[in-house]
Protein backbone atom coordinates (compact mmCIF):
# COMPACT_ATOMS: atom_id res chain seq x y z
CA UNK A 1 0.00 0.00 0.00
CA UNK A 2 1.09 3.69 -0.49
CA UNK A 3 3.47 3.04 -3.51
CA UNK A 4 1.41 3.91 -6.53
CA UNK A 5 -0.94 0.77 -7.21
CA UNK A 6 -3.67 3.05 -7.81
CA UNK A 7 -1.53 4.86 -10.32
CA UNK A 8 -0.89 1.70 -12.14
CA UNK A 9 -4.63 -0.01 -11.97
CA UNK A 10 -5.81 3.50 -12.80
CA UNK A 11 -3.18 3.20 -16.09
CA UNK A 12 -3.97 -0.41 -16.75
CA UNK A 13 -8.28 0.37 -16.28
CA UNK A 14 -7.79 3.53 -18.63
CA UNK A 15 -5.82 1.46 -21.41
CA UNK A 16 -7.75 -1.99 -21.12
CA UNK A 17 -8.31 -2.01 -24.43
CA UNK A 18 -4.75 -1.16 -25.87
CA UNK A 19 -2.92 -3.87 -23.24
CA UNK A 20 -5.78 -6.56 -24.32
CA UNK A 21 -4.26 -5.85 -27.93
CA UNK A 22 -0.68 -6.23 -27.29
CA UNK A 23 -1.31 -9.73 -25.30
CA UNK A 24 -2.33 -8.45 -21.80
CA UNK A 25 -5.57 -9.28 -19.95
CA UNK A 26 -6.70 -6.99 -17.34
CA UNK A 27 -9.37 -8.81 -15.33
CA UNK A 28 -12.91 -8.68 -14.55
CA UNK A 29 -15.03 -5.54 -15.90
CA UNK A 30 -13.43 -3.04 -13.62
CA UNK A 31 -10.67 -2.68 -11.06
CA UNK A 32 -13.29 -2.58 -8.49
CA UNK A 33 -14.32 -6.64 -9.22
CA UNK A 34 -10.54 -7.29 -8.67
CA UNK A 35 -10.31 -5.67 -4.90
CA UNK A 36 -13.94 -7.46 -4.26
CA UNK A 37 -12.21 -10.86 -5.56
CA UNK A 38 -9.01 -9.91 -3.68
CA UNK A 39 -11.27 -9.40 -0.11
CA UNK A 40 -12.99 -13.41 -1.16
CA UNK A 41 -9.86 -15.08 -1.18
CA UNK A 42 -8.56 -13.50 1.47
CA UNK A 43 -11.84 -13.42 3.55
CA UNK A 44 -11.55 -9.82 4.47
CA UNK A 45 -15.04 -9.47 4.42
CA UNK A 46 -16.45 -11.43 7.76
CA UNK A 47 -18.20 -8.95 9.55
CA UNK A 48 -20.14 -6.97 6.98
CA UNK A 49 -22.93 -9.62 5.12
CA UNK A 50 -23.37 -6.49 2.27
CA UNK A 51 -19.78 -6.78 1.00
CA UNK A 52 -19.84 -10.57 1.83
CA UNK A 53 -22.30 -10.77 -1.01
CA UNK A 54 -20.83 -8.61 -2.97
CA UNK A 55 -17.38 -10.81 -3.24
CA UNK A 56 -18.92 -14.34 -3.32
CA UNK A 57 -17.77 -16.33 -5.68
CA UNK A 58 -15.38 -12.98 -7.26
CA UNK A 59 -12.66 -14.91 -7.24
CA UNK A 60 -13.11 -17.95 -8.98
CA UNK A 61 -14.94 -15.63 -11.83
CA UNK A 62 -12.03 -14.13 -11.85
CA UNK A 63 -9.53 -17.65 -11.70
CA UNK A 64 -11.39 -18.87 -14.83
CA UNK A 65 -11.01 -15.72 -17.00
CA UNK A 66 -7.22 -15.47 -16.39
CA UNK A 67 -6.66 -19.21 -16.65
CA UNK A 68 -9.14 -19.23 -20.08
CA UNK A 69 -6.79 -16.11 -21.54
CA UNK A 70 -4.43 -17.48 -24.20
CA UNK A 71 -2.95 -14.05 -24.66
CA UNK A 72 0.86 -13.33 -22.85
CA UNK A 73 0.06 -12.84 -19.72
CA UNK A 74 -2.67 -11.61 -16.93
CA UNK A 75 -2.25 -8.79 -14.63
CA UNK A 76 -4.09 -8.93 -11.13
CA UNK A 77 -3.09 -6.03 -8.96
CA UNK A 78 -5.34 -5.22 -5.43
CA UNK A 79 -2.67 -3.87 -2.91
CA UNK A 80 -4.20 -6.09 -0.17
CA UNK A 81 -2.06 -9.07 -1.80
CA UNK A 82 0.97 -7.99 -0.19
CA UNK A 83 0.39 -8.74 3.71
CA UNK A 84 -1.15 -11.88 3.15
CA UNK A 85 -0.48 -14.87 5.24
CA UNK A 86 1.18 -17.77 4.38
CA UNK A 87 -2.18 -19.77 4.07
CA UNK A 88 -3.77 -17.33 2.15
CA UNK A 89 -0.85 -17.07 -0.12
CA UNK A 90 -0.77 -20.73 -0.70
CA UNK A 91 -4.41 -20.82 -1.25
CA UNK A 92 -3.96 -18.08 -4.26
CA UNK A 93 -1.05 -19.60 -5.91
CA UNK A 94 -2.86 -23.10 -5.47
CA UNK A 95 -5.75 -21.84 -6.71
CA UNK A 96 -3.30 -20.45 -10.28
CA UNK A 97 -1.45 -23.40 -9.91
CA UNK A 98 -2.52 -24.18 -14.14
CA UNK A 99 -0.69 -20.65 -14.78
CA UNK A 100 3.18 -19.77 -14.10
CA UNK A 101 2.57 -16.95 -11.39
CA UNK A 102 4.90 -14.11 -10.44
CA UNK A 103 4.99 -11.89 -8.40
CA UNK A 104 5.11 -8.29 -8.00
CA UNK A 105 6.06 -6.21 -4.86
CA UNK A 106 6.45 -2.52 -5.16
CA UNK A 107 8.69 -0.79 -2.39
CA UNK A 108 8.48 2.96 -1.41
CA UNK A 109 10.91 5.29 1.09
CA UNK A 110 9.32 4.52 4.51
CA UNK A 111 9.86 8.54 5.19
CA UNK A 112 6.93 9.05 2.54
CA UNK A 113 5.10 5.73 3.49
CA UNK A 114 4.69 6.38 6.73
CA UNK A 115 2.28 9.73 6.82
CA UNK A 116 1.25 8.37 3.67
CA UNK A 117 -0.24 5.43 5.43
CA UNK A 118 -1.28 7.68 8.81
CA UNK A 119 -4.01 9.32 6.52
CA UNK A 120 -4.93 6.75 4.61
CA UNK A 121 -6.23 5.24 7.88
CA UNK A 122 -7.98 8.30 9.09
CA UNK A 123 -10.04 7.81 5.85
CA UNK A 124 -10.52 4.51 6.15
CA UNK A 125 -12.25 4.71 9.78
CA UNK A 126 -9.16 4.97 11.85
CA UNK A 127 -9.03 7.05 15.42
CA UNK A 128 -5.33 7.29 16.04
CA UNK A 129 -3.51 11.13 15.82
CA UNK A 130 -0.97 11.21 14.16
CA UNK A 131 2.00 11.23 17.14
CA UNK A 132 0.40 8.20 18.04
CA UNK A 133 0.63 6.68 15.03
CA UNK A 134 4.23 7.58 14.21
CA UNK A 135 5.33 6.43 17.52
CA UNK A 136 3.52 2.96 17.08
CA UNK A 137 5.13 2.31 13.36
CA UNK A 138 8.43 3.19 15.68
CA UNK A 139 7.76 1.16 17.79
CA UNK A 140 7.49 -1.83 15.70
CA UNK A 141 11.55 -2.64 16.43
CA UNK A 142 11.34 -2.56 20.07
CA UNK A 143 9.21 -3.81 22.81
CA UNK A 144 5.43 -4.51 22.20
CA UNK A 145 3.17 -1.35 23.03
CA UNK A 146 -0.43 -1.20 23.43
CA UNK A 147 -3.42 0.87 23.27
CA UNK A 148 -3.98 3.62 20.02
CA UNK A 149 -0.09 3.09 19.48
CA UNK A 150 -0.13 -0.66 19.05
CA UNK A 151 -2.59 0.42 16.12
CA UNK A 152 0.10 2.51 14.71
CA UNK A 153 2.27 -0.48 15.23
CA UNK A 154 -0.31 -3.19 13.59
CA UNK A 155 -0.86 -1.11 10.65
CA UNK A 156 2.67 -0.16 9.80
CA UNK A 157 4.24 -3.96 9.76
CA UNK A 158 0.80 -5.01 8.06
CA UNK A 159 1.02 -2.36 5.27
CA UNK A 160 4.71 -1.85 5.04
CA UNK A 161 6.18 -5.05 6.02
CA UNK A 162 8.23 -5.88 3.32
CA UNK A 163 10.47 -8.41 4.94
CA UNK A 164 7.86 -10.46 5.88
CA UNK A 165 5.48 -9.82 2.28
CA UNK A 166 9.55 -11.34 0.99
CA UNK A 167 9.18 -14.36 3.00
CA UNK A 168 5.65 -15.02 2.35
CA UNK A 169 5.74 -15.14 -0.92
CA UNK A 170 8.87 -16.22 -1.56
CA UNK A 171 7.94 -19.47 -0.02
CA UNK A 172 5.22 -19.43 -2.84
CA UNK A 173 7.30 -18.84 -6.40
CA UNK A 174 10.76 -19.19 -7.41
CA UNK A 175 13.42 -16.57 -6.45
CA UNK A 176 13.35 -15.45 -10.47
CA UNK A 177 9.46 -15.01 -10.48
CA UNK A 178 9.54 -12.72 -7.51
CA UNK A 179 9.79 -9.01 -8.53
CA UNK A 180 10.38 -6.03 -6.46
CA UNK A 181 10.13 -2.47 -8.31
CA UNK A 182 11.32 0.77 -6.37
CA UNK A 183 8.99 3.84 -6.71
CA UNK A 184 11.24 6.75 -7.87
CA UNK A 185 11.55 9.55 -5.16
CA UNK A 186 11.72 12.65 -7.42
CA UNK A 187 10.80 11.67 -10.71
CA UNK A 188 10.92 14.03 -13.19
CA UNK A 189 8.56 11.19 -15.62
CA UNK A 190 5.14 10.05 -13.70
CA UNK A 191 5.53 7.52 -16.16
CA UNK A 192 8.48 6.58 -14.79
CA UNK A 193 7.10 3.83 -12.25
CA UNK A 194 4.88 2.65 -14.80
CA UNK A 195 7.67 2.39 -17.42
CA UNK A 196 9.44 0.18 -14.52
CA UNK A 197 6.52 -1.97 -13.94
CA UNK A 198 6.05 -2.78 -17.45
CA UNK A 199 9.69 -3.43 -17.56
CA UNK A 200 9.35 -6.35 -15.24
CA UNK A 201 5.31 -7.40 -16.92
CA UNK A 202 7.24 -7.54 -20.26
CA UNK A 203 5.22 -5.39 -21.85
CA UNK A 204 5.98 -2.52 -23.80
CA UNK A 205 5.47 0.59 -21.95
CA UNK A 206 4.41 2.42 -25.49
CA UNK A 207 0.85 0.68 -25.43
CA UNK A 208 -0.27 2.94 -22.91
CA UNK A 209 -2.40 6.05 -24.91
CA UNK A 210 -4.54 6.81 -22.28
CA UNK A 211 -3.11 8.68 -19.41
CA UNK A 212 -5.28 9.35 -16.40
CA UNK A 213 -5.43 12.59 -14.53
CA UNK A 214 -6.80 10.80 -11.58
CA UNK A 215 -4.75 10.12 -9.01
CA UNK A 216 -5.06 8.58 -5.19
CA UNK A 217 -7.17 10.70 -3.15
CA UNK A 218 -4.30 12.43 -0.47
CA UNK A 219 -5.65 14.58 2.48
CA UNK A 220 -3.71 17.57 4.31
CA UNK A 221 -2.44 16.44 7.86
CA UNK A 222 -5.44 19.18 9.31
CA UNK A 223 -7.96 17.33 7.18
CA UNK A 224 -6.99 13.38 8.13
CA UNK A 225 -7.02 14.45 12.24
CA UNK A 226 -10.46 15.98 11.51
CA UNK A 227 -11.81 12.79 9.63
CA UNK A 228 -10.10 10.18 12.78
CA UNK A 229 -11.93 12.63 15.09
CA UNK A 230 -15.33 12.11 13.20
CA UNK A 231 -14.39 8.84 12.97
CA UNK A 232 -14.31 8.33 16.72
CA UNK A 233 -18.55 9.24 16.85
CA UNK A 234 -19.16 6.57 13.79
CA UNK A 235 -17.58 3.44 15.19
CA UNK A 236 -20.74 1.59 14.79
CA UNK A 237 -21.50 2.56 10.88
CA UNK A 238 -20.92 -0.49 9.14
CA UNK A 239 -18.27 -0.70 5.98
CA UNK A 240 -20.93 -0.91 3.53
CA UNK A 241 -22.01 2.62 4.18
CA UNK A 242 -19.20 4.02 5.79
CA UNK A 243 -17.28 3.71 2.73
CA UNK A 244 -19.27 5.57 0.09
CA UNK A 245 -20.39 8.46 2.55
CA UNK A 246 -17.45 9.26 5.03
CA UNK A 247 -14.30 7.69 3.20
CA UNK A 248 -16.28 8.45 -0.45
CA UNK A 249 -17.79 11.45 -0.25
CA UNK A 250 -16.27 13.66 2.84
CA UNK A 251 -12.71 12.67 2.70
CA UNK A 252 -12.36 12.39 -1.22
CA UNK A 253 -14.62 14.75 -3.28
CA UNK A 254 -14.67 17.22 -0.01
CA UNK A 255 -11.61 17.30 1.90
CA UNK A 256 -8.98 16.12 -0.60
CA UNK A 257 -9.89 19.60 -2.42
CA UNK A 258 -8.34 20.88 0.65
CA UNK A 259 -4.87 19.18 0.15
CA UNK A 260 -3.21 22.09 -1.32
CA UNK A 261 -4.46 24.09 1.36
CA UNK A 262 -2.70 21.98 4.25
CA UNK A 263 0.88 21.18 5.77
CA UNK A 264 1.22 17.49 5.40
CA UNK A 265 1.99 15.59 8.71
CA UNK A 266 6.04 16.19 9.10
CA UNK A 267 8.00 13.50 10.26
CA UNK A 268 10.44 14.23 13.62
CA UNK A 269 14.03 13.62 14.05
CA UNK A 270 13.23 9.87 15.54
CA UNK A 271 10.81 9.25 13.28
CA UNK A 272 12.94 10.06 10.51
CA UNK A 273 15.87 7.48 11.68
CA UNK A 274 13.96 5.05 12.10
CA UNK A 275 12.42 4.96 8.21
CA UNK A 276 16.11 5.15 7.26
CA UNK A 277 16.80 2.17 9.39
CA UNK A 278 13.44 0.50 8.25
CA UNK A 279 14.82 0.94 4.67
CA UNK A 280 18.02 -0.11 5.51
CA UNK A 281 16.31 -3.72 6.12
CA UNK A 282 14.00 -3.65 3.60
CA UNK A 283 17.13 -3.55 1.61
CA UNK A 284 18.72 -6.61 2.99
CA UNK A 285 15.50 -8.36 2.75
CA UNK A 286 15.23 -7.49 -0.92
CA UNK A 287 19.18 -9.09 -1.34
CA UNK A 288 18.69 -11.91 0.61
CA UNK A 289 15.18 -13.05 -1.18
CA UNK A 290 17.17 -13.32 -4.77
CA UNK A 291 14.31 -11.53 -5.84
CA UNK A 292 14.63 -9.61 -9.41
CA UNK A 293 14.76 -6.25 -8.85
CA UNK A 294 13.93 -3.06 -11.17
CA UNK A 295 14.68 0.36 -9.85
CA UNK A 296 17.36 2.03 -7.61
CA UNK A 297 18.53 1.47 -4.04
CA UNK A 298 18.75 4.70 -4.07
CA UNK A 299 14.94 5.23 -4.08
CA UNK A 300 15.28 3.90 -0.52
CA UNK A 301 17.69 6.08 1.68
CA UNK A 302 19.39 5.12 4.61
CA UNK A 303 20.49 8.10 6.06
CA UNK A 304 18.91 11.28 7.27
CA UNK A 305 20.35 14.33 5.21
CA UNK A 306 21.39 16.50 7.11
CA UNK A 307 19.28 19.47 5.59
CA UNK A 308 15.68 17.18 6.39
CA UNK A 309 17.23 16.28 10.14
CA UNK A 310 17.99 19.99 10.69
CA UNK A 311 14.51 20.99 9.45
CA UNK A 312 12.45 18.48 11.28
CA UNK A 313 10.43 19.43 14.39
CA UNK A 314 11.36 18.78 17.89
CA UNK A 315 8.67 16.17 18.23
CA UNK A 316 5.07 14.99 16.38
CA UNK A 317 2.60 17.38 16.70
CA UNK A 318 -1.32 17.62 16.18
CA UNK A 319 -2.95 20.56 13.79
CA UNK A 320 -3.35 23.54 15.56
CA UNK A 321 -7.19 24.54 16.23
CA UNK A 322 -7.42 27.02 13.73
CA UNK A 323 -6.14 24.26 11.17
CA UNK A 324 -9.14 22.03 12.12
CA UNK A 325 -12.08 24.55 12.37
CA UNK A 326 -11.03 25.59 9.08
CA UNK A 327 -11.40 22.29 7.70
CA UNK A 328 -14.40 21.17 9.58
CA UNK A 329 -15.82 24.99 7.98
CA UNK A 330 -15.44 22.36 4.45
CA UNK A 331 -16.70 19.38 5.76
CA UNK A 332 -20.01 21.29 6.60
CA UNK A 333 -20.27 23.20 3.34
CA UNK A 334 -19.66 19.65 1.66
CA UNK A 335 -21.96 17.52 3.84
CA UNK A 336 -24.81 20.05 3.67
CA UNK A 337 -24.37 20.32 -0.25
CA UNK A 338 -24.56 16.25 -0.08
CA UNK A 339 -27.80 16.57 2.44
CA UNK A 340 -29.41 19.04 0.06
CA UNK A 341 -28.89 17.34 -2.98
CA UNK A 342 -29.97 14.03 -1.85
CA UNK A 343 -33.18 15.24 -0.13
CA UNK A 344 -34.20 17.21 -3.02
CA UNK A 345 -33.42 13.80 -5.38
CA UNK A 346 -35.25 11.68 -2.73
CA UNK A 347 -38.68 13.79 -2.46
CA UNK A 348 -38.88 13.94 -6.10
CA UNK A 349 -39.01 10.31 -6.25
CA UNK A 350 -42.01 10.33 -3.94
CA UNK A 351 -40.03 8.94 -1.30
CA UNK A 352 -40.30 10.05 2.48
CA UNK A 353 -37.04 12.07 4.05
CA UNK A 354 -36.52 11.30 7.66
CA UNK A 355 -36.28 14.33 9.31
CA UNK A 356 -33.69 16.67 8.06
CA UNK A 357 -34.11 20.73 9.21
CA UNK A 358 -32.14 22.46 6.49
CA UNK A 359 -33.87 25.69 7.29
CA UNK A 360 -31.92 26.57 10.17
CA UNK A 361 -28.72 24.61 8.64
CA UNK A 362 -28.36 26.58 5.50
CA UNK A 363 -28.43 30.14 6.36
CA UNK A 364 -25.03 30.90 7.18
CA UNK A 365 -23.63 29.13 4.16
CA UNK A 366 -20.71 29.44 3.67
CA UNK A 367 -19.16 28.26 6.80
CA UNK A 368 -16.81 30.26 8.60
CA UNK A 369 -14.30 28.51 10.66
CA UNK A 370 -15.40 31.36 13.19
CA UNK A 371 -19.17 29.23 13.37
CA UNK A 372 -17.76 27.33 16.26
CA UNK A 373 -16.14 29.98 18.64
CA UNK A 374 -18.77 30.60 21.39
CA UNK A 375 -18.73 26.86 22.70
CA UNK A 376 -16.48 26.12 25.30
CA UNK A 377 -14.19 23.98 22.83
CA UNK A 378 -14.66 25.19 19.35
CA UNK A 379 -12.87 21.83 17.68
CA UNK A 380 -15.02 19.47 19.97
CA UNK A 381 -18.16 21.47 19.30
CA UNK A 382 -17.22 22.08 15.27
CA UNK A 383 -16.09 17.69 15.15
CA UNK A 384 -19.85 16.80 16.85
CA UNK A 385 -21.26 18.63 14.40
CA UNK A 386 -19.62 17.18 11.54
CA UNK A 387 -20.13 13.94 12.73
CA UNK A 388 -23.94 14.54 13.21
CA UNK A 389 -24.03 15.51 10.00
CA UNK A 390 -22.25 12.93 8.50
CA UNK A 391 -25.00 10.52 10.41
CA UNK A 392 -27.75 12.44 8.20
CA UNK A 393 -25.53 11.62 5.36
CA UNK A 394 -25.84 8.17 6.26
CA UNK A 395 -29.52 7.80 6.61
CA UNK A 396 -30.68 9.64 4.06
CA UNK A 397 -28.52 7.11 1.74
CA UNK A 398 -30.47 4.42 3.15
CA UNK A 399 -33.59 6.11 2.26
CA UNK A 400 -32.26 6.93 -1.63
CA UNK A 401 -30.95 3.17 -2.32
CA UNK A 402 -34.74 2.26 -1.27
CA UNK A 403 -36.27 4.97 -3.13
CA UNK A 404 -34.05 5.60 -6.14
CA UNK A 405 -31.83 2.33 -6.57
CA UNK A 406 -28.22 2.28 -6.50
CA UNK A 407 -27.74 4.05 -9.99
CA UNK A 408 -29.93 7.34 -8.55
CA UNK A 409 -27.33 7.66 -6.01
CA UNK A 410 -24.67 9.61 -7.95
Amino acid sequence: MKTGTTFLQQLMSANKEDLLKAGFLFPGDSWAEQALATRDVMDRNKEDPALRAQCAGKWRKLVDEMLAYDGTASVFSMEFLSYASHDEAKRITKSLSKAEVHVVLTVRDATGAIPAQWQTFSRNGGVVSWPDFARGAVSVNGAPVQGELAQGARAFRRTQGIPQMLEVWGKRVPAERLHVVTVPRRPTDRLELWRRFAEVVGLDHAVVSELTNRTNTSLGQASADLMRRVNRGLVDVPANEYHPTIRGYLGERVLSQRAHLEKRAELDLVTLEFAAAWNHRVREAIRASKARFVGDLDDLPVEVPAALAESAPPVLTDPGADELLEAAASARDGLLRRIRQQTKRIRRAGGRVPHVDLTTLVTDLPTGPDRWNGQADPVEAAVEEVTALCRTLIELRRTALTTLGAAGLD
